[in-house]
């Protein structure tokens, strides 16, 4: 198996993590585009160099050019996030041959979609999916109407701020799309490339879903279907091994099994309904006449047969989906090992996609009997401008023990606890003593000088970490900065250590 980095978000502001170095992911990309050629792998029986050669034409890359790629889902996403795009940035900047891409996955569930600041937030769209929909896919971009109050809440907030976010073409972006009728993720990956192009940053993006429909994807599906249940036992395996070397005690962490029973078999696959908007988890079914895989669908079934051509198999598999209104969407880790099998020649991922590919690696490398592509992590910390060092309050749990101890020094209770002690339990007796103690703690505490001086500090101590929450929440969106500390990252990004 590959060696791997602990790796850890920066805790400093205005930190990155790059992982490997800059130029060893540079020379990994090119040490993958010569091995990938030279595999022997077979996905549902062709090359898997000619089904690389297709998806990568389906996506519109030149064959001839390095493909380094990140993804991540449809959202307004943080510094950390937005890292991965300026480490495509720099790689380009390094090394012409390479092209960057950005791929949106408007598969997922729709989240982190609310435009957040400091104190307030406002959903980014007015369609109810946004709150209800399966996939982002699903959830229209902003009417005007609600745009202009999403503009005006930001614009109000940020005159209190002593500083002048780089949003504004984000929102130029929506605004100039609203004659266009685009869905939600979009419009939002139009207007997070303009933020981009501003700051000089230059990689391409794409969203997710068209590639979906391409011969190579939906080979590989039809490959892992027919043969599920070793795929399954991979997978399951693969999992269980990376949760003993981590610790995990969970059987649905990071991940749930595939679920196996003795005729069926969950995919690793949502099975969604294009008509519906609903989504569930594909499961095949076996047909004990021919031993074959089926797909339900609402009126007909789809054998996945082993022995078809990857083509005759592609598309027939799409002219069925077509049919059903159905869509068969990669699940996390399926995802991933999409991208880096069949379109990319590196991948760059952040912490958390990092060590779930760690699990990918396992299935690479143990169902296709083929050394698993690497991968990159990048992330950076950006807090929300301002006072950047955390402050010398005290904690708020030492308070709460100090005023403990204070209340019941302000009176002289050893006589009192005496006789509790030695009165009967749960008699008469005791429960005066008892009460009486308290009673003249709770009249000294009222009186104390001490005491008001404590609670005066124990409320300026939860105000503080009030307001530290909002200022070291890395999960603002990055839009939020000023534009000198994002060209501020992009430099060091550009200067990092070959």
């Amino acid at each position: 198996m590959p060696t791997y980095a602990d790796w850890k978000a920066p805790k400093t502001d205005a930190r990155h993590l790059i992982w490997p170095s800059v130029d060893q992911i540079l020379s990994e990309a090119r040490d993958e585009r010569i091995a990938s050629a030279a595999r022997t792998v077979m996905i549902q029986n062709l090359p898997l160099a000619e089904l690389r050669r297709r998806t990568r034409a389906h996506a519109g890359h030149p064959q001839d050019a390095l493909l380094i790629a990140t993804g991540h889902q449809v959202e307004l996403y943080h510094p950390g996030v937005w890292a991965k795009n300026v480490l495509l940035h720099t790689l380009q900047t390094r090394d012409s041959g390479v092209r960057g891409l950005h791929i949106a996955v408007d598969t997922d569930s729709p989240k982190h979609l609310q435009l957040r600041w400091p104190g307030g937030a406002v959903d980014l769209s007015d369609d109810v999916r946004l709150r209800t929909g399966e996939w982002s896919g699903q959830v229209r971009q902003p009417s005007a109407a609600h745009l202009r109050k999403v503009q005006s809440r930001f614009t109000e907030a940020m005159t209190q701020w002593p500083f002048a976010p780089s949003i504004q073409p984000f929102f130029d972006s929506l605004n100039a799309s609203q004659s266009t009728h685009l869905m939600l993720p979009q419009a939002v990956l139009n207007a997070a490339a303009a933020v981009d192009k501003d700051l000089g940053l230059k990689h391409d993006a794409t969203l997710l879903s068209p590639l979906l429909d391409g011969d190579g994807y939906l080979a590989l599906v039809h490959h892992i279907a027919s043969d599920v249940e070793r795929f399954a036992n991979v997978y399951n395996t693969a999992l269980a091994d990376y949760r003993t070397e981590a610790g995990i005690d969970s059987s649905t962490r990071p991940m749930p099994d595939l679920r196996v029973t003795d005729d069926s078999i969950e995919l690793p696959f949502w099975l969604d309904r294009l008509d519906t908007g609903d989504r569930a988890r594909a499961t095949v079914v076996r047909n004990d006449t021919d031993n074959l895989w089926y797909l339900l669908g609402d009126d007909a079934a789809f054998a996945f047969d082993p022995a078809k051509n990857g083509d005759t198999a592609s598309d027939a598999l799409r002219a069925f989906c077509k049919k059903q209104s159905i869509r068969l969407t990669p699940r996390a880790l399926t995802l991933t090992m999409f991208f880096r099998l069949l379109l990319v020649d590196q991948f760059v991922h952040g912490i958390g996609g990092g060590r779930y590919d760690q699990i990918t690696d396992r299935i690479i490398q143990n169902y296709f009997h083929t050394p698993a592509p690497a991968f990159a992590v990048t992330t950076a910390t950006l807090f929300f401008p301002g006072d950047q060092q955390r402050s010398s309050a005290d904690c708020v749990s030492c308070l709460l023990a100090e005023g403990h101890r204070l209340k019941h020094s302000l009176v002289d209770k050893k006589v009192q606890l005496a006789a509790i002690a030695e009165a009967p339990r749960l008699s008469t007796v005791r429960k005066t003593a008892y009460l009486s103690l308290h009673h003249e703690i709770a009249q000294a505490a009222a009186q104390g000088t001490r005491l008001a001086s404590w609670r005066e500090r124990l409320q300026q101590t939860l105000t503080q970490q009030e307001h530290e929450r909002t200022l070291f929440d890395r999960e603002l969106f990055y839009a939020i900065q000023p534009r000198e500390r994002l060209l501020a990252m992009i430099d060091a990004y550009a200067t990092s250590d070959s």
